[in-house]
Formats: C-alpha cells, sequence, structure tokens
C-alpha cells in the first residue's frame, strides 16, 4: 500500500472514530441510559452478584476509558506518519484527547437530560493516555530505533 494512501486511511479512521464519539454523545440521556442499561441487564443476568445501578456506573465510566483509549492510539497513528515517534508527540496525542474529551463534555451541555463531568474529562484522558503509551511501547520495540 502506497505511503500517501495509508497516511489517507489513517486520517480517515481518526476523523471517523471522532465523529462515532460525537455522535455518541448527542444521544439524550434517555437513549444513552438505555444503551447502558441494556448491556447491565444482559451482563446482570450472567453476574448476578453485582447490583445494576454499579453495574450500569462500570459500563458509562469503560465505555468512556475505552472510547478515548481507541483515539488516542489513532491520533498518534497518524502523527506518526509525518514525524519520527517521540515522546512529545506522546504529549501531544494526550493534550489532543484532553483537549477534545473538554469539548466532548462541553457538547453534553447542550444535550437534553445530560451533563458535562470533569470526571469523565478524567477517564477519557486516562484512557487515551494508556492506549498512547501501550501503542507507543509497542511501536518503540518494533522499530527499536524510537
Amino acid at each position: 500500500m502506497g505511503d500517501n494512501l495509508k497516511k489517507f486511511i489513517n486520517i480517515g479512521l481518526l476523523i471517523l472514530w471522532m465523529i462515532i464519539i460525537f455522535v455518541l454523545s448527542n444521544d439524550t440521556g434517555t437513549a444513552s441510559s438505555n444503551k447502558s442499561d441494556g448491556i447491565a441487564s444482559f451482563i446482570s443476568d450472567i453476574i448476578s452478584f453485582i447490583d445494576t445501578d454499579t453495574l450500569i456506573f462500570i459500563i458509562r465510566k469503560l465505555a468512556h476509558f475505552t472510547e478515548y483509549l481507541i483515539l488516542g492510539i489513532l491520533f498518534l497513528n497518524v502523527l506518526k506518519d509525518y514525524n519520527n515517534i517521540d515522546i512529545k508527540l506522546v504529549i501531544i496525542t494526550i493534550l489532543f484527547c484532553f483537549s477534545y474529551a473538554i469539548s466532548d463534555e462541553v457538547h453534553q451541555l447542550f444535550i437534553q437530560s445530560r451533563s458535562g463531568k470533569f470526571t469523565d474529562v478524567l477517564i477519557d484522558t486516562l484512557g487515551s493516555s494508556i492506549g498512547v503509551i501501550i501503542y507507543y511501547l509497542i511501536l518503540k520495540r518494533k522499530y527499536k530505533n524510537v
């Protein structure tokens, strides 16, 4: 695959993932809760020792963590196509994800029965940080000259 096509695909995947995050944040509070409730109901049938409210909380926070873990990996993947991978790019990626998380929570302030929470920004940033660090370590091991 040519370098330009690879770069185009990587940018496309990043933009697509950012759109997915935006669309999910655009759900009303009821629609968002229904998604979490459905997943929690399914899991609670299997794992009965965790109460449903706790399970819903865990599912919602894991969703934040995971979507930003993926965002961090995708953003660093784009940057590595244009620069030598180093700690500076890791920091830029984490700052980008932190900024996008803030904008995501501000966006939710304008959605019916949703709220923006700084704790969610922190969870998002933690997810992206872990994703970026894992990806960085994989790249470092793969190329050994990172």
